[in-house]
């Protein structure tokens, strides 16, 4: 994916169609894989919204009957989805849906449910924006829509940064490491890394891991693992100063220990820039990642032969 292409997915304008909009202050998005993160990115954005994710068959335990309830399938054949789908919509709870097409625009139409059709053709991590965008239509953030359609960065520079972090994790165990407010964007690291380059990856949270994870790198054993770990530490100049000092003895004591640590800045003057140009940073350091792997970064056979042994 190219820069222009991305800021084609900012300034995409969804629609939405099918039945009457349903109001709520509360939001449950059932999604799987690259179809939930969405509702992760919409959380990044907004920290305060009453949002939440349900990845499984089904409804939560705990069902929020005055929520509106979106299913989230870019492929709109996840069955996960389709039976978080059936579920809410056989409990008469509010549900709205966004797809590309497939059973879960089946049952939309056929149902006159609110719905939102987003391009089809990518994977749906590359569809994040296009899906992100349905979202914050179907919730009435407009505010959040209109802050991506201005995100604009330097697309050179964060292809240099891309070129340098693959260098740095080519071969290597990547472990992303963030402030509990910008977990999101660990974790799209090590999907990015996942699914694009082929290679497992890790994300974790300041401080949770100062009291469990980081024990186990104080010795060489095993080996192997240590070996390959590459610690990656996505620094916001806007962090809690107690977690910036946390993040500093923790790459002071990996670094007296031989350890590899990579401080990665989080740039944008926003919380949309952000995520935007980090997301494209590691869409590129995944691609180049694959490059230098000889795999296939567009495909997931791994994941659809699982499907289709189901």
């Amino acid at each position: 994916m190219r820069y222009q292409d991305l800021l084609q997915e900012f300034a995409w304008k969804p629609v939405i169609e099918g039945g009457a909009m349903p109001q709520a202050s509360r939001v449950v998005v059932g999604g799987m894989g690259g179809s939930a993160l969405p509702a992760n990115a919409a959380r990044f954005l907004d920290p305060t919204l009453s949002l939440s994710t349900h990845r499984d068959y089904d409804l939560p335990e705990v069902v929020d009957t005055d929520a509106l309830h979106i299913a989230i399938s870019d492929s709109g054949n996840t069955v996960e989805t389709l039976s978080f789908a059936k579920a809410a919509y056989e409990r008469g709870l509010k549900l709205a849906v966004i797809d590309a097409g497939g059973e879960l625009a089946d049952i939309a139409e056929k149902e006159v449910l609110p719905f939102v059709r987003v391009p089809s053709g990518l994977q749906p991590r590359d569809s994040l924006f296009y899906l992100l965008n349905a979202l914050l239509a179907l919730i009435g953030r407009e505010d959040l829509r209109a802050a991506l359609a201005a995100v604009s960065f330097d697309a050179d520079a964060a292809e240099q940064e891309s070129r340098s972090l693959a260098g740095t994790l080519t071969g290597a165990l990547p472990l992303f490491y963030v402030s509990r407010t910008n977990g999101f964007l660990a974790y799209a690291s090590k999907i990015h890394v996942n699914e694009t380059a082929k290679m497992p990856a890790v994300a974790n949270l300041f401080p949770e891991l100062n009291h469990n994870e980081m024990q186990s790198f104080d010795s060489s054993a095993p080996e192997a693992v240590v070996a390959l770990a590459r610690f990656v530490l996505l620094r916001d100049a806007n962090d809690d100063p107690r977690i910036a000092r946390r993040m500093d003895v923790f790459a002071e004591l990996m670094r007296a220990r031989g350890r590899s640590v990579t401080e990665v800045p989080l740039l944008g003057a926003t919380r949309a820039e952000q995520l935007a140009r980090h997301w494209f940073v590691m869409h590129r350091t995944a691609r180049m990642l694959a490059e230098a792997r000889g795999v296939d970064p567009d495909t997931v056979s791994l994941v659809e032969d699982f499907k289709k042994r189901l």
